[in-house]
């Protein structure tokens, strides 16, 4: 039986190690995560240990993309999903539990 998703939505470059942590308990007790980053949350595209953390516990990850040209990143990074808010709805309704950071 598949567990409710956790969606995980970063608006604010901070509390790296308190999103890792929850990711990690929800991995634990089974629930699947859904992390979405959209404004200053865009800069954790940048960084890779953050990333390959997330990844490790199969989360699927997705960035708003307007948000990512607008600080100046271009190209993509592997394992992120560029979409847009269109994207975050979506996380949002299929989600059990929403947490914002």
């Amino acid at each position: 039986m598949i567990k409710p998703m956790l969606g995980i939505m970063v608006t604010k470059y901070e509390n790296r190690d308190h999103i890792i942590g929850v990711v990690k308990a929800a991995h634990r007790a089974g629930h699947p995560v859904s992390v979405f980053m959209t404004d200053e949350g865009v800069k954790f595209t940048r960084d890779r240990e953050f990333l390959d953390l997330l990844s490790a516990f199969n989360v699927k990850l997705s960035c708003c993309d307007h948000n990512y040209k607008q600080f100046g990143f271009n190209g993509k990074i592997e394992g992120v999903y560029f979409g847009s808010q269109f994207d975050n709805a979506l996380m949002l309704q299929k989600s059990s539990r929403i947490l914002v950071f």
